[in-house]
């Protein structure tokens, strides 16, 4: 069991620190004033583009994580807990009851947890370039777990569609960030239901990512989707299937884990020592 999560500790950190270098070269293609004007209109009031802010504050789910890092295959139980604005927190149970260890997004800071070593590190955001996570944000985590499109800095599309290259395709309204932006990404909305159904994006470093959604059931008042498939490329390839069961959005109370009696170390000992 404890070769079981070491590999698993690892490969979630190595999950999580592959989600910053993650941009898309598009080329951007010149479209005249009318074409943004109808085009902004066409995708404005979808739910992918512009998500009611208080339609999903909270979202709490029974998960089931199948990885597959650099050809090794894991299987998992863990619990995914996000409070809008508050934190994004993934909780890794191998037997299903016990919780060996812990990522957390929060607004200011990621904490990674090993609770079988009793052992924690935290990376600032202003700080997170210097271990490869340059340009990423709290908004972008949200953005990501909550299933809508949005601008690099994490703000939804909604806010700034002149911001997007837009167009109305056979698969779907296809939407590309651009301008000077270090990070870029580009999404698929399914003109059905609005949902976004793909997200991908390459960086000029070789990293690239590509998160595909599916199984949409209702959630309160918006779809959420139950599946979320995940692939990594960079220093690990990784590829992360994330099937939620028994999801609620009431209303709970959110806060991060202690670590007061936990040894802090620095970014790098603490890949060391899960690897």
């Amino acid at each position: 069991m404890v070769q079981n999560f070491k590999k698993t500790a690892f490969a979630v950190m190595a999950l999580t620190l592959l989600l910053a270098g993650c941009t898309t070269t598009k080329e951007v293609v010149q479209i005249t004033e009318q074409e943004v004007v109808d085009n902004t209109a066409l995708v404005a009031g979808l739910p992918a583009v512009a998500p009611d802010t208080t339609a999903l504050k909270y979202l709490a789910g029974n998960a089931t994580l199948n990885l597959n890092v650099n050809g090794s295959n894991i299987s998992l139980k863990g619990k995914l807990r996000i409070k809008r604005g508050e934190g994004v927190q993934i909780s890794i149970t191998p037997l299903g009851l016990v919780e060996a260890a812990c990522i957390e997004f929060l607004p200011q800071k990621i904490n990674f947890i090993n609770k079988l070593t009793k052992k924690y590190t935290e990376v600032p955001y202003s700080e997170a370039s210097a271990i490869g996570l340059g340009g990423i944000n709290y908004r972008v985590i949200e953005a990501i777990f909550l299933n809508y499109a949005f601008l690099p800095d994490g703000r939804p599309a909604g806010k700034a569609l002149r911001e997007f290259d837009i167009k109305d395709n056979a698969d779907g309204y296809r939407l590309a960030t651009k301008g000077s932006n270090a990070m870029q990404y580009s999404f698929l909305i399914d003109k059905n239901s609005g949902n976004l159904v793909t997200l991908s994006g390459n960086s000029s470093t070789g990293e690239s990512i590509k998160c595909d959604y599916s199984k949409f059931s209702r959630l309160g008042n918006v779809s959420f989707p139950n599946d979320i498939c995940i692939n990594f490329k960079g220093d690990a390839t990784i590829k992360l299937d994330f099937g939620l069961s028994k999801t609620s959005n009431k209303t709970f109370s959110f806060s991060s884990r202690s670590t007061s009696s936990y040894r802090k170390q620095s970014i790098g000992d603490f890949i060391k020592s899960i690897k």
